[in-house]
């Protein structure tokens, strides 16, 4: 009979223990599912924003503050930007610094680009190599060819393009502290005192906003001394989570988003620096093109003032035997050929120099230098014709507005006030908050339970530097950087507006220039054809007539050096405004 009862308490006790158990496995169960639940939304937030080179989420919009007495005052309107490169608007940033998230970038977002990439074949080396240039190139070469080839393929423009992938790697760059750090850690100790070992694996990612999320795995087992009780888990292990937010400094910008923000205003800011080279390529080229089709016409200038010459060696030489002329007359004809060929000869080299330096312009689609034929100039200049006296007299605002160099200033000026922002932050005390949580799972490590519980933890961590040096420091030099970009703005605005009033100065004085000109090869033409008249009548010598053929020929001269004046001064006006052809 005690037996029986014995046996009854036992087995009572052991129920009542078995159900305490059982309560336990199930509420250990939901606290590990907790922290699980934790850990995964911390992984999920953590790995969401990963993406390749051409998905990388843009920066959040950052409120940028305006300060009267650092800032540069505004363009009066928007920078009118290449007409092959795609349009970028200016960056508005406001302070919700949780967008983390944004649209894929597409190819043509990443690498824009401002020629013809089509016309880059592999085959048009060899078919320029068999094809005389004067039948790969329609007759006769325009100023818009060679302004079209400096845009696809010259050396300094397409060195100029790269800058877009230079800044497109910074940007790239500045996205890397916004990775994802996965760490891991194993040290066992097999001979000592306390045997025991301890792996862990953590990954821990940067939020834009600031502050960091984490989430975790670790495992100790063996022997640990007292005060590294903390590294010894259940047999399961243990999983953590936490996040840590700063408060105060680094909580509205820190240094991996300021970074970030100069980053991508860089992007922009490469892009009217790349326009302000366009514009100065093609001005310089347009110069060079029409230097080349004044030299082929003033060549052909003394070509015809020699053929006059030649033309009458016949007829003296007749008049000679038929005792109308003297024998001197022949000699000095010959004088006059010798020296016209001279002149020629000149000329000739002109020409050649100014074809050999629009070979650095005018190039084939895979960017070698083309040698322009004699047969590719063209026969006459355009009709010169001046803008309207409406469009002068807005030149100077509207190159103020289209200004590339204003608005790279303007960017720089953007970057500078963002590196201010971090500066005045970095004034205010380190404040962070933590929170962190974890959970053993699996048996216990030891009987009194002590890892089995949930594990919840709160934190405050503060650090200041007294003298704060180095931020007063930071504000003191980039307000001195901003009103060094002002007087640069300033001055660059001044000088855009002379620029344009010199330009415009130009092209009047040489369209006067050209009336006048004209007026004089009129008249000489005229003289002359009274001198041969005189000649053939014998009322003057060869000498005589060769005053009038001179003057005749330097009046074409002087006609052709004020039209090629007037089309170089059309280049540095076009320039002048910032035009992009």
């Amino acid at each position: 009979m005690a037996t029986t009862q014995w046996l009854s308490s036992y087995r009572r006790r052991r129920q009542a223990r078995h159900q305490q158990e059982e309560g336990q496995a199930q509420d250990q169960a939901s606290q590990v599912s907790r922290c699980g639940g934790l850990l995964l939304l911390a992984l999920a937030a953590a790995i969401s924003p990963m993406g390749c080179r051409t998905s990388s989420p843009a920066p959040p919009v950052y409120e940028e503050k305006i300060r009267a007495h650092a800032s540069l005052p505004q363009p009066q309107q928007h920078l009118s930007m290449h007409r092959q490169s795609p349009a970028i608007a200016p960056v508005e940033m406001t302070a919700t610094a949780n967008n983390a998230a944004a649209p894929n970038h597409t190819e043509s977002d990443v690498y824009p680009v401002s020629f013809d990439s089509d016309a880059l074949t592999t085959q048009a080396p060899a078919r320029l190599l068999e094809a005389p240039l004067e039948e790969i190139q329609p007759k006769p070469l325009s100023m818009q060819d060679v302004l079209t080839a400096v845009q696809s393929s010259y050396p300094l423009l397409t060195s100029a393009y790269l800058g877009r992938d230079v800044a497109l790697g910074e940007n790239v760059t500045a996205w890397g502290d916004f990775d994802v750090k996965l760490k891991g850690e194993s040290v066992s100790k097999p001979e000592n005192y306390y045997k025991n070992y301890h792996n862990k694996l953590s990954v821990e990612k940067p939020l834009m906003a600031g502050g960091y999320l984490y989430g975790g795995y670790r495992v100790g087992r063996g022997y640990f001394p007292p005060w590294y009780g903390d590294e010894e888990t259940n047999d399961g292990g243990e999983f953590a989570a936490g996040v840590g937010v700063p408060l105060l400094k680094g909580r509205a910008i820190d240094q991996r988003r300021s970074e970030l923000f100069q980053a991508e205003l860089e992007r922009r800011r490469v892009e009217p620096e790349i326009r302000v080279q366009v514009i100065e390529f093609c001005r310089v080229a347009s110069i060079y093109y029409w230097d080349w089709v004044a030299a082929g016409m003033s060549r052909r200038a003394q070509q015809d003032l020699l053929s006059l010459a030649e033309q009458r060696v016949q007829s003296i030489q007749k008049r000679i035997e038929l005792g109308d002329l003297k024998q001197i007359t022949r000699i000095t004809n010959e004088q006059l050929i010798a020296s016209r060929e001279t002149k020629l000869i000149e000329a000739e080299r002109k020409l050649q120099s100014a074809a050999i330096k629009l070979s650095l312009f005018f190039r084939d689609p895979i960017g070698e230098p083309l040698l322009p034929h004699d047969s590719l100039l063209p026969g006459d200049f355009p009709p010169p014709h001046l803008p309207s006296v409406e469009e002068l007299d807005a030149a100077p605002s509207a190159a103020i507005a289209a200004s590339p160099m204003l608005a790279e200033l303007e960017w720089k000026a953007r970057q500078l006030r963002i590196e201010l922002d971090y500066a005045e932050n970095s004034i205010l005390p380190k404040l962070d908050a933590q929170l962190y949580a974890s959970k053993d799972v699996g048996g216990p490590a030891n009987v009194d339970r002590t890892k089995s519980p949930f594990e919840l933890e709160l934190g405050l961590y503060g650090e200041v530097p007294l003298q704060r040096r180095a931020a007063l420091g930071k504000i003191t030099s980039t307000e001195a950087k901003l009103q060094q970009l002002n007087a640069k703005r300033q001055f660059t605005t001044d000088k855009t507006v002379a620029t344009v009033q010199d330009a415009i100065s130009a092209l009047q004085n040489a369209k006067e220039r050209i009336y006048r000109a004209e007026q004089n090869v009129s008249l000489a033409e005229e003289a002359l054809a009274l001198a041969r008249i005189q000649f053939n009548a014998g009322d003057i010598d060869v000498v005589e007539l060769n005053i009038f053929e001179q003057s005749a020929t330097d009046a074409q001269l002087t006609d052709i050096s004020s039209k090629a004046d007037f089309f170089k001064a059309v280049a540095d006006y076009r320039a002048a405004l910032n035009i992009t052809p």
